[in-house]
């Protein structure tokens, strides 16, 4: 069983639903078709099990982060750093991107995101509540709203790498553009929410020389 899941994993992130083969997956795995068939009734089950066990792990490991004992923004820094880790692995970038479409059109018996979301949802309240009490983040901001737009922020480019790459020339395939795009979603976010911006997180890249105010007249 965790031979043949171990090789779908594999085939579903290099060919994607459409394109893998189950005759693939079972030879893959060492083991004959009629066997992946008496596990899984379709392609489909057993790449909907592929998703839901790489979604176990990733938002498993996201929701465990201790975050209590960190300042608020070291904390809020913690959490958007392990929301992108997973994505730096391209099989299961690969797979986020095949997830996505397969959940805007499929209904799934689990759905490990689903049933841990409101535990990732708390974890991102309490931070920006610290955060707010101690006055290093703004009090008005919706935490249910940050959150998905945090998300949205930390990892699309994992997942639309063709924009980034067009618009911005990274390509978060290769490991030093990926972690250029780390470093720059998470202080996006941050400097979303600090109460006061300062020059502790500019939005540059790395390497970018630093700008010098215009004189003034």
């Amino acid at each position: 069983m965790r031979r043949i899941s171990a090789a779908a994993r594999r085939e579903f992130a290099a060919k994607g639903l459409a394109d893998a083969r189950i005759d693939d997956i079972a030879h893959a795995a060492g083991v004959t078709k009629q066997l992946v068939y008496h596990y899984f009734r379709s392609k489909e089950e057993l790449f909907a099990c592929v998703l839901e066990d790489s979604s176990a792990t990733t938002m498993g490991e996201l929701v465990a982060v201790e975050l209590d004992h960190l300042a608020p923004r070291d904390a809020l820094r913690a959490l958007l750093n392990h929301m992108i880790r997973p994505y730096c692995d391209p099989m299961l970038s690969a797979l986020a991107q095949e997830g996505i479409r397969y959940h805007e059109s499929h209904a799934t018996p689990r759905n490990s995101f689903v049933d841990l979301a409101p535990e990732l949802k708390r974890k991102m309240r309490s931070v920006l509540a610290r955060g707010a009490q101690s006055g290093d983040f703004r009090a008005n901001v919706d935490p249910d709203l940050f959150l998905a737009a945090a998300a949205q922020v930390t990892t699309s480019a994992f997942v639309s790498r063709y924009t980034v790459v067009t618009l911005c020339g990274l390509d978060v395939a290769n490991a030093d553009d990926a972690d250029t795009w780390r470093r720059f979603a998470v202080d996006f976010v941050l400097a979303a929410v600090e109460r006061e911006r300062s020059d502790q997180h500019p939005l540059m890249r790395p390497d970018a020389p630093p700008k010098t105010p215009p004189e003034a007249a």
